[in-house]
């Protein structure tokens, strides 16, 4: 079995349309790899990574290099290129590991100049291999990114923790689990099984695909478990809701472990704590987070917000809304949606009029809120609103409201060929 990678050969897009069609062969290959043929790879045709060939301080302190420090853009960045390849700088690997690392991961750069790069380097290393992994899961290209793991166990190149934790991340971009479990099969015999970073990778995963018995399974071999494990755990839960398991585990973190809470962990018990309509709990996370060396980031204020408006407690959401030093489009919608949703209209009017952007979101939040507190004719004229503004697709659910607000009214020449949902759908 063999799979087909030529770098030089494929722009993204065609590697795309290769795996699309030979993931599975792919994912067949790595799991059916034996040990003894991974420790040949590693002992006979391993590719040792090397830092940077020639690692001089005249390279490394090279003032074109060191102009990569104020690189805000692929522009310049080619610019920087065309002197690194005159010099020949570029043919060495720690600046061209540089180059590489701004194009796969800065929000600014381009993953398939990456690419370009990387098919000519001779003898890329582990670092540059990860950089490609990660760059393009970074890039919503994950299944890419899944590739070039593959090709990595093919050229025998030494892999780290990093790889694997990169990989995982790439196979989140598949629809099952077939290439997590077949990577995880890789980690056993590979022997990074009970490295940290690759155990709460596995966490991750299986926590975002739903197998949730095997992400806890993994989470319980963990035998020194740090922040992001917890955090990893109690996600998976949350997303699936899995409410209870999520919050007993939160209890298990603060009563049985040294570790403490993040940001992010808070985010994630909250978001159980808002299934669950908890007020009583959320009021006791809120404390927590206030009394706590606990970061306020815009999430975890927004978490706050959401948990409040879903049990019901406006006058509590609307102190943490007003004293949000910075607001983004979900914190507006959040608290828009509580007071359409409680039937107070004209308050969630006051504060729709005054969002600086909105999404479409806060639209059918509007909209809903005008259908289900029986003001149809004023549900049917935000939406003409919003289609006037001609930025925003209408959900699912703001069509429901709509037919929903003609029913009340019995106005079916809206809904009829010569109405505005009849000339929506042909445009």
């Amino acid at each position: 079995m063999k799979v087909t990678f030529q770098p030089k050969k494929k722009n993204a897009v065609h590697m795309n349309q290769l795996l699309s069609s030979s993931r599975r062969a792919t994912a067949t290959l790595i799991s059916s790899l034996t040990f003894q043929s991974l420790k040949q790879f590693s002992s006979t045709t391993t590719t040792k990574p090397t830092k940077w060939n020639s690692p001089t301080n005249t390279i490394i302190t090279h003032p074109v290099l060191l102009a990569m420090e104020s690189c805000t853009s692929m522009l310049q960045l080619k610019q920087i290129q065309a002197h690194m390849t005159k010099n020949a700088l570029i043919t060495h690997t720690f600046p061209a590991s540089r180059v590489l690392a701004f194009c796969a991961l800065s929000d600014s750069g381009d993953i398939n100049h990456a690419h370009l790069l990387f098919s000519q380097l001779q003898n890329p290393n582990t670092y540059i291999w990860n950089t490609m992994i990660r760059g393009y899961s970074r890039a919503k290209t994950g299944q890419t990114g899944f590739l070039f793991f593959c090709h990595m166990v093919q050229k025998g190149v030494e892999m780290d923790c990093r790889s694997f934790v990169f990989a995982f991340k790439a196979c989140e971009h598949f629809p099952g689990v077939l290439e997590g479990e077949s990577l995880h099969c890789v980690v056993w015999k590979m022997g990074f099984v009970y490295t940290l970073l690759v155990q709460n990778g596995l966490v991750h995963f299986y926590g975002i695909r739903g197998c949730l018995g095997l992400a806890r399974q993994v989470f319980d071999e963990i035998s020194e478990r740090d922040v992001v494990s917890w955090t990893s755990m109690i996600d998976g839960y949350s997303k699936h809701k899995w409410c209870d398991e999520a919050v007993k585990l939160f209890d298990s973190m603060l009563m049985y472990s040294d570790v403490k809470p993040n940001e992010v962990t808070m985010i994630a018990v909250l978001s159980s704590c808002s299934q669950k309509r908890d007020l009583r709990l959320g009021k006791t996370l809120h404390e927590y987070v206030k009394t706590r060396n606990v970061t306020r980031s815009l999430n975890l204020m927004n978490a706050i917000l959401d948990m409040y408006v879903k049990c019901g407690c406006l006058d509590s959401a609307r102190e943490i809304f007003d004293t949000m030093g910075v607001r983004d489009v979900f914190s507006w919608t959040s608290m828009v949606n509580g007071y359409a949703k409680n039937g107070e209209l004209e308050m969630a009017r006051a504060l729709f009029n005054e969002m600086p952007e909105r999404n479409v979101v806060s639209w059918n939040a509007m909209i809903a809120g005008y259908s289900q507190n029986n003001q149809p004719k004023e549900a049917l004229e935000l939406f003409h609103s919003m289609l006037e503004a001609g930025a925003f697709v209408p959900m699912e659910n703001t069509l429901v409201c709509v037919l929903s607000a003609c029913g009340q009214l019995g106005c079916l020449d809206f809904v009829g060929e010569d109405g505005v949902m009849s000339k929506w759908q042909e445009e």
